[in-house]
């Protein structure tokens, strides 16, 4: 038994019509080859679908049983059709992005609803992990695009230098470091609410103490941003955090950034992809973020 998708066509054509010659003219083609199409379908099935009569064709019992799977393979196949074609145009699909903790939770989190109401056929979603854990998911193609808080590790993938941040050393407004100036004896013996190992975060922030001899002794590690500024906000901590994270909380006074003789240089968000993984959807949510790419431009500009 064959069926092809052409032979439902012309049997949904002809029972909406009533007529072959109707159909054929919708169909754009010649009355034989409607005739043929139905033959060849009644042919495969073993069975009659319309009878003639003095007003035209009238579909039998079998015929409507077949209309019924005629009509949900149709529109599946224009369902399937459309989604490719919103694929191929970036208007519609599923764009999975990874994150840092600071781009996922202070960035992409304000992005992506404004991404979707551009874009409503657009599926998306935000896993917020590590720079390294994200950049090995975008390795193993499981996620479109990323933004880390480091240039990627690999050669395979393609990045973009996008926001511009900076580490900060924040306390409590309540905190006696927040009413003075902090000694470099004072930054040692004082307790540190860092985040987990292995965050670039973390790593930074301890490359930036040790640039100006301070070396902690006292540390509370948390592993969430929130968590993080809830334990500095208690006054029992000094932590080191990304701006971008905590700006909010400096522009309300929970926190207060805390002045030390060390001078931080900017740091950047990366947008990473592999090359082939440069979609429409990739490409449209790239300007959404306000980033142009020339293709032919190198990495990094």
């Amino acid at each position: 038994m064959h069926i092809t998708l052409k032979q439902l066509s012309v049997l949904k054509v002809v029972a909406e019509s009533g007529q072959i010659s109707k159909a054929a003219r919708q169909l754009h083609l010649s009355v034989p080859a409607v005739s043929m199409t139905l033959k060849e379908l009644e042919s495969s099935l073993d069975t009659r679908l319309f009878e003639r009569t003095s007003t035209g064709l009238v579909i039998t019992e079998s015929g409507n049983l077949v209309l019924v799977y005629a009509n949900t393979i149709l529109s599946k196949v224009n369902q399937l059709k459309k989604l490719f074609h919103e694929r191929a145009t970036g208007l519609g699909g599923t764009l999975r992005i990874g994150a840092n903790k600071t781009s996922g939770n202070y960035v992409l989190s304000k992005r992506l609803p404004y991404f979707k109401t551009l874009y409503p056929s657009i599926d998306v979603s935000l896993k917020i992990l590590s720079s390294t854990a994200i950049e090995d998911m975008v390795m193993k193609n499981e996620l479109d695009l990323a933004v880390i808080g480091n240039m990627p590790t690999s050669h395979e993938l393609e990045y973009i230098q996008w926001r511009s941040d900076r580490l900060c050393m924040v306390a409590s407004p309540s905190h006696k470091f927040a009413r003075r100036k902090p000694t470099v004896s004072d930054l040692c013996s004082a307790t540190w609410i860092m985040d987990e190992q292995g965050s670039n975060t973390r790593t930074q922030a301890l490359s930036l103490l040790r640039s100006a001899d301070i070396h902690i002794h006292d540390e509370i590690i948390m592993n969430t941003m929130g968590a993080l500024k809830r334990g500095i906000g208690t006054g029992l901590g000094l932590g080191i955090l990304p701006l971008l994270s905590v700006d909010a909380e400096l522009e309300r006074g929970d926190l207060q950034e805390i002045d030390f003789d060390v001078e931080t240089d900017p740091r950047y968000l990366y947008i990473i992809y592999k090359p082939h993984q440069f979609t429409p959807l990739v490409e449209k949510f790239l300007k959404c973020c306000d980033v142009e790419i020339d293709r032919n431009q190198s990495n990094g500009t």
